[in-house]
């Protein structure tokens, strides 16, 4: 298996994941469209200085003539504004059924956001300094929770559930395909060919809508948990860039068999424990992208 192809996917996936306290006991729900609610839980979210993470990965590829399955659980510590993240993971290696440890580190300021991951002790990295990029990784949260309510076309409630001992209220979000072409364009495109016409800027506008399902405290409006099914959005990204004649036909087959499924569970707001980025990391050698 093409160890570089593997660990791009990595990459391409801690940069999607990258793409996210309070108490009382009133009900604060009351009265409330879902709509409201998800925008008040969001905006509590997006104010938040730190959180910690459980998550879970579903993810499965086709690279060259072997499926790449991987199911992988972690935890990540998170802090915004600027944002700096550490993940640790675990999976199980396609085919050997040994475990492997994934340790990412991701760091941002205004020049720049470098990327650092540690697969079986051999640290790699990659840095963007795109400068349109970093505008939107840069962009106020008050901006990001805009683009993504600006692009709401239904929230439903659909169930309630018990999480961590906490009333929550499931609801169900389905955001316009437009947000993923307005956001790969805008902070991924040249990452992904745009700007040096590997692919054209349509292919973007072909992902689909947006299904995601969060829990919200009913007392409290803090988001409990996320979960996102983007199989179907990179199943049709893998036929758009199918059409695409400069796509290298590895990449074309990456993401037509794509599942990516993502669970995540928010924990200790605004409490979690700083972390140094190791020096191993941060003198690891540049991973190169794939050539236009």
């Amino acid at each position: 298996m093409n160890k570089k192809i593997v660990s791009l996917i990595l990459m391409f996936i801690c940069t999607l994941a990258l793409v996210a306290c309070s108490t009382g006991t009133t009900n604060v729900s009351e009265g409330k469209s879902p709509k409201q609610m998800v925008e008040e839980s969001f905006a509590k979210w997006y104010g938040l200085k730190s959180y910690d993470m459980d998550m879970i990965m579903n993810m499965k590829f086709s690279v060259e003539d072997e499926v790449l399955d991987m199911s992988m659980i972690g935890k990540g510590v998170i802090f915004q504004n600027p944002m700096k993240m550490k993940m640790v993971m675990e999976t199980t290696i396609p085919g050997m059924g040994q475990k492997m440890t994934i340790e990412q580190y991701a760091e941002q300021n205004e020049q720049k956001m470098a990327i650092y991951q540690n697969i079986e002790n051999n640290w790699q990295k990659i840095t963007f300094d795109d400068p349109a990029m970093m505008e939107t990784m840069y962009m106020d949260p008050k901006d990001n929770l805009k683009l993504f309510m600006d692009h709401l076309i239904s929230a439903e409630i659909i169930g309630e559930e018990k999480i961590d001992g906490k009333d929550a209220l499931k609801i169900k979000l389905v955001a316009s395909g437009d947000i993923f072409d307005q956001i790969f364009q805008e902070s991924a495109g040249d990452m992904l060919g745009l700007g040096n016409g590997l692919i054209s800027a349509d292919v973007f506008s072909q992902i689909g809508d947006m299904v995601y399902t969060i829990w919200v405290d009913k007392n409290t409006l803090d988001t409990l948990k996320c979960q996102m099914d983007l199989s179907e959005n990179m199943r049709n990204l893998g036929k758009a860039l199918a059409e695409e004649p400069n796509m290298p036909a590895e990449v074309k087959d990456i993401f037509a068999n794509a599942e990516i499924f993502m669970e995540y569970t928010i924990l200790n707001p605004n409490n979690a424990q700083d972390f140094t980025i190791p020096e191993e990391a941060i003198n690891a050698p540049e991973m190169e992208l794939p050539a236009s």
